[in-house]
């Protein structure tokens, strides 16, 4: 897997080189702070640590995607838990989706296309990687903003405010996008063989997690378009997911400020302490009997894990902040790592397949059972002492209610990845979310608001994006 110390010197090497690469020019027209030519694997370096860094970021994700989900509740300033936002709050995160990481991925492609020193595999390799990669992030996008631009999005000469496209016709661009990067991979041959900080350009890797994406495109599709669904749930599954929690699509942030996991630099470097673990969450592991608590969560000045009661006004959440527990200290270390796609959460997806008869192997209590277990060893946890065998018979899967069991122990198991977790608690509708009394909102929001950048640079293309700019306009895919 990716190794730290490389992730360190491309990216340290990223940063200091751009600013320097041209500072052997002569020509006093060159400015050495804006290179014309930059490589493809150098774009591909820095769009790979922009999007794993916004994605675990403060503002997308455990000051939206965790307090959406109610794993976590805010201290002193709590209105983003009482659901408060408004067209600013999302404007620097809409920018550094688009005009940054995929920018950058869709500038490296036309890189790779146009290097004739490339053979045909390997030419094909580096577009798939590039193209993988701009997938699960629009996914993320428009799963997030529900209709986004897209077919225009990445032509500025061509469409300068360009058009917003239904979630539909995005999941279509994507699926089609999806399936011919997977076509056009040769495994035996490299892809990048430097600048690739998630798979160092093993391209078994990348078809790897190119199906099991596939997979979670399948079944976030599932209760709208079954037939669709059906077929790429099937496909991904015949063509190899991940297999083990070392296959899933991690990135290691290093120890360096500049690339250190989020949570690190939001609380030692930015020195916040905004948030504590939610009474719903801790609430819920403590029914459960769940040993997952204690890797969660931290104890409290009482010695127990105490849960901050979710969405309060700000006097009475700062008033109890003292007494709740924070994230467990290793989430906040500065290489602790991003879960952005998990071997759990795929063996989740199988689970919920072969209930739906998409497809996989084995019984869907199997591949719960599997699920639970292989979140249990992310977290730390082994059967050595019976704990998960213990755990899975104290808290059995039920077919009758297979929403319920895979949405709870879904909701558990993408604890950190806020956004992932907030997806598919809209999908499965669990766990029952309440709205806090004191909600701005009379709802738990459902999209984020298009921001007030894009309303003042391209007012007109969002007039007529299909929807309100509100935040109870479901996902497409959302239909229950």
């Amino acid at each position: 897997m990716k190794n730290i110390s490389k992730l360190y010197i491309m990216l340290v090497s990223l940063f200091v080189g751009l600013a320097a690469c041209t500072q052997d020019f002569e020509e006093i027209n060159t400015d050495p702070n804006n290179p014309t030519e930059v490589p493809a694997s150098t774009l591909l370096t820095q769009a790979q640590f922009n999007l794993a860094n916004r994605v675990w970021s403060r503002a997308m994700n455990f000051e939206f995607g965790m307090l959406m989900v109610q794993h976590f509740s805010q201290g002193e300033y709590a209105e983003d838990s009482r659901y408060n936002q408004n067209v600013s709050t999302f404007n620097t995160s809409w920018n550094s989706f688009y005009a940054n990481s995929l920018y950058d991925l869709v500038a490296a492609r036309e890189i790779v296309q146009a290097n004739e020193g490339l053979n045909d595999a390997i030419k094909g390799n580096q577009t798939a990687v590039l193209d993988i990669l701009k997938v699960w992030a629009m996914q993320i996008v428009t799963d997030t903003w529900v209709n986004v631009p897209y077919s225009e999005a990445f032509n500025p000469d061509e469409f300068a405010n360009p058009a917003y496209d239904s979630q539909q016709d995005v999941y279509n661009g994507l699926i089609d996008e999806l399936n011919a990067a997977i076509s056009s991979i040769t495994a035996s041959e490299p892809g990048f063989t430097s600048g690739d900080i998630f798979y160092g350009g093993d391209m078994a890797a990348w078809a790897r997690f190119a199906n099991s994406l596939k997979l979670k495109i399948g079944m976030r599709i599932a209760d709208v378009d079954a037939g669709t669904a059906s077929t790429l749930v099937s496909q991904a599954l015949n063509a190899g997911v991940f297999t083990a929690n070392d296959e899933g699509f991690i990135f290691n942030f290093a120890s360096d400020q500049r690339i250190a996991n989020p949570f690190f630099v939001d609380n030692s470097i930015n020195n916040r302490d905004d948030f504590a673990v939610s009474d719903v969450l801790v609430e819920k592991l403590e029914e459960l009997n769940d040993p997952r608590l204690m890797a969660f969560a931290d104890t409290s000045i009482t010695g127990d894990y105490t849960g901050l009661p979710y969405g309060l006004p700000d006097g009475e959440s700062f008033n109890l902040f003292a007494t709740a527990s924070r994230p467990n200290p290793a989430i906040r270390e500065a290489t602790a790592p991003a879960y952005l796609l998990t071997y759990a959460e795929v063996k989740f997806f199988e689970a919920e397949a072969i209930e739906r008869d998409f497809g996989g192997s084995g019984t869907a209590e199997e591949a719960y059972n599997e699920a639970v277990t292989a979140s249990m060893n992310q977290w730390g946890f082994d059967d050595s002492e019976g704990a998960i065998s213990d755990y899975l018979a104290a808290n059995p899967y039920d077919a009758a209610n297979w929403e319920e069991s895979i949405g709870v122990q879904k909701w558990l198991a993408l604890y950190t990845n806020g956004l992932e977790a907030w997806a598919e608690w809209r999908r499965l509708d669990y766990p029952q979310l309440e709205v806090p009394a004191a909600g701005v909102r009379s709802y738990i929001p459902v999209r984020a608001l298009y921001t007030s950048d894009e309303l003042g640079n391209n007012g007109n293309s969002v007039s007529n994006a299909g929807i309100n700019n509100e935040m109870n306009v479901a996902p497409y895919w959302d239909v229950n």
